[in-house]
């Protein structure tokens, strides 16, 4: 409430302040009674109190947050990708842990729900990393900073869940997500010869905007050639749609790989033994409802 706005409750109840003779009795009401002044008062008297005391707030979160701060400065970490794709080579972004706000923004996110998840996810990529356009990343740079967000906001532990595949029984994991072996993308990944036809391809990969394009199984086959860069020198989209249709199965298993399962990025796995009967498992490394807690 500014100090103008209480000088206008007082004028509007008391007739406001002098003029000269031609309007100072337009407008103005019957003198007000010793009940309805005590009111008045004791609504400025309210508004006043209400009036933030910004420098003394502004010193007194600043002791109560002085342990905060340094543990939301800003990381620097470089992309797996190491920036291939994206505009000035950009292979490095900062991050920054997340706050009470983005909390509250992922419990809105129903892991159930793709769309409205991913949409959750962009604008926490957008809240917390410095750049890069989130839009841009590849689906391995944008998995990989989520978990990097979640390393530095709750803690390295992130628990995981698994049943054993030998005697079923179920067990509680914890990963350290700082364990996690990285594998850098390389150009060479992306040009290769096609085991059949023998012809050399450039591929390039998807994007998050792309989502749409690969959504699933069908559309990533059917959108294949939209990822495909040339084909034996080749750049003309219609004929290598039309060679993508007339090669071999091995071929596009090749082509296929190499634009969707690139073997680059984060670790996607790790093993256990059971404490149960001793077997070996693999546990595929995935977002799950502890994702985004301390527990």
């Amino acid at each position: 409430m500014s100090e103008d706005s209480i000088i206008d409750l007082i004028n509007n109840h008391q007739g406001g302040p002098p003029t000269d003779d031609s309007t100072s009795n337009q407008g103005a009401g019957p003198p007000m009674s010793e009940a309805d002044t005590g009111s008045v008062k004791r609504k400025v008297e309210q508004m006043q109190s209400n009036i933030p005391k910004d420098a003394k707030m502004d010193a007194t979160l600043a002791k109560l947050l002085e342990k905060i701060g340094p543990k939301f400065g800003r990381l620097a970490i470089e992309l797996p990708s190491d920036g291939l794709f994206y505009k000035d080579s950009v292979n490095k972004v900062s991050i920054r842990p997340f706050t009470f706000e983005d909390e509250r923004l992922l419990k809105t996110m129903d892991f159930m729900q793709q769309d409205a998840g991913d949409r959750v996810l962009e604008q926490l990529l957008r809240n917390c990393v410095d750049g890069i356009d989130p839009s841009e990343l590849t689906p391995l740079d944008r998995l990989y900073l989520l978990f990097r967000l979640r390393g530095i906001s709750y803690g390295d532990d992130y628990p995981m869940g698994a049943d054993c595949t030998h005697c079923q029984e179920s067990s509680e994991l914890s990963l350290k997500i700082s364990t996690l072996k990285i594998t850098k993308l390389t150009k060479e990944m992306l040009v290769f010869i096609a085991p059949d036809s023998e012809v050399e391809i450039e591929v390039k990969l998807p994007r998050t905007q792309d989502n749409h394009l690969i959504s699933n199984a069908d559309k990533m086959i059917e959108n294949m050639h939209m990822f495909v860069r040339s084909v034996g020198g080749v750049t003309d989209s219609t004929i290598i749609q039309e060679f993508i249709r007339r090669t071999t199965v091995r071929d596009i298993d090749t082509i296929r790989r190499s634009i969707y399962t690139p073997k680059y990025g984060m670790e996607d796995h790790f093993f256990y033994n059971c404490a149960g009967c001793g077997g070996k498992n693999r546990v595929n490394i995935t977002l799950n409802e502890n994702f985004f807690t301390a527990s």
